[in-house]
């Protein structure tokens, strides 16, 4: 997968340990099967903007708090 991916899974990984849950505490609570989010932590799938959007409103945080700044990754889009 690429980098923007693995940093999101990493960052993600960040802030559900500083919330307090567990991976399959906080699969549950999202309503994700924990191999699902396991892979989503892993940097191993592509999300929807859905899961996204319950992901961050779950963690109470903002979206620029998981993604990457824009300019840190290059993106091949062919």
């Amino acid at each position: 997968m690429s980098d923007l991916v693995k940093h999101f899974g990493e960052k993600l990984r960040e802030k559900r340990k500083e919330a307090g849950y567990s991976q399959e505490g906080f699969a549950a609570y999202v309503g994700i099967e924990r191999g699902n989010y396991g892979k989503m932590e892993r940097g191993n799938v592509n999300i929807k903007l859905e899961t996204l959007y319950k992901l961050v409103n779950a963690l109470n945080c903002e979206f620029e708090e998981i993604l990457p700044a824009r300019q840190k990754y290059k993106i091949d889009l062919d």
